[in-house]
């Protein structure tokens, strides 16, 4: 005869006769594709701050510089006037790059009128920039003939002007 209390079992686990979730394998891959690509998002901003270009203003006397020596390389066989417009633009560049100086979109005439030009310079490097622009005009809009014991020294005197204006602007410290 049994025992009067092996008539009672226990509770059975009710795990197997529960319906389980299944997820597709879609989800799975979708949800790694974008932990994949939120992280590689915040990876990229994280970077892109810590490495920040240098502004053009900077690097500009360089390549300000560089185009005047190249100038001064190929003054052989070039007229007069050709030299002054090109050194013109290139002065007239930098200043629009360095102090926003709407130089370059002026003629010489509107430049000189306009009371408020160069006004960002000291007093120093306005007296040494005026009389170089006053030249170059005089050059752009004279006779044009070939004459290289001009174009060297007007360039010359370009490059001298540059690095001054250059030691006299305000430096942007990161």
């Amino acid at each position: 005869m049994a025992a009067p209390g092996d008539d009672l079992h226990d509770i059975a686990d009710p795990g197997p006769l529960l319906p389980g979730i299944e997820v597709p394998v879609w989800f799975w891959i979708t949800l790694a594709t974008l932990v994949f690509g939120a992280a590689s998002f915040f990876l990229y901003f994280i970077l892109r701050r810590k490495v920040a270009p240098t502004p053009p203003e900077l690097s500009f006397y360089g390549e300000s510089r560089r185009a005047f020596e190249e100038l001064r390389i190929s003054l052989p066989g070039r007229s007069l006037a050709d030299v002054a417009t090109e050194a013109s633009l290139i002065m007239r560049h930098y200043l629009v790059v360095t102090l926003q100086e709407p130089a370059l979109y002026e003629t010489h005439e509107e430049f000189i009128m306009r009371d408020d030009a160069l006004r960002e310079l000291p007093a120093g490097a306005q007296a040494r920039l005026a009389p170089l622009l006053n030249q170059l005009a005089s050059a752009k809009y004279g006779p044009s003939h070939s004459d290289q014991e001009a174009a060297a020294p007007l360039v010359d005197s370009c490059l001298e002007v540059l690095q001054g204006l250059e030691s006299t602007r305000d430096r942007k410290v990161a």
